[in-house]
């Protein structure tokens, strides 16, 4: 199983076509999850369970991945760290496009 963020009600080809990978469960659950717990996130552990974001809470949301984002990056662990990073930085640019429409609402699980 994989965890993605994607809108489970589109209202035009964008938001039908928007989906966007966050990571295998087994590499959410060995690499996100500690990181989180590490850093006292709220939002992100919640992603593996699945949770919806909506607008008002994109800036609570974007906080957290770039504090992951940090914490990733001034680990030891190449390959991971660098995919962890690449993952968020995706996250972080795609939010906030499926979230630019009133009522709109991005499920990540």
């Amino acid at each position: 199983m994989s965890i993605s963020a994607f809108i489970p009600e589109p209202v035009n080809d964008f938001e039908r076509k928007f989906n966007v990978p966050v990571a295998a469960e087994s590499f959410f659950s060995e690499c996100w999850e500690p990181a989180a717990e590490a850093l006292g996130l709220k939002w992100v552990p919640i992603f593996s369970t699945g949770i919806d974001v909506m607008k008002e809470d994109l800036p609570a949301v974007l906080d957290e991945l770039a504090r992951l984002k940090q914490w990733a990056l001034s680990q030891a662990g190449g390959e991971r760290m660098a995919k962890l990073a690449s993952r968020i930085e995706l996250l972080q640019t795609e939010l906030p496009k499926a979230l630019q429409r009133d009522g709109a609402v991005v499920y990540i699980g």
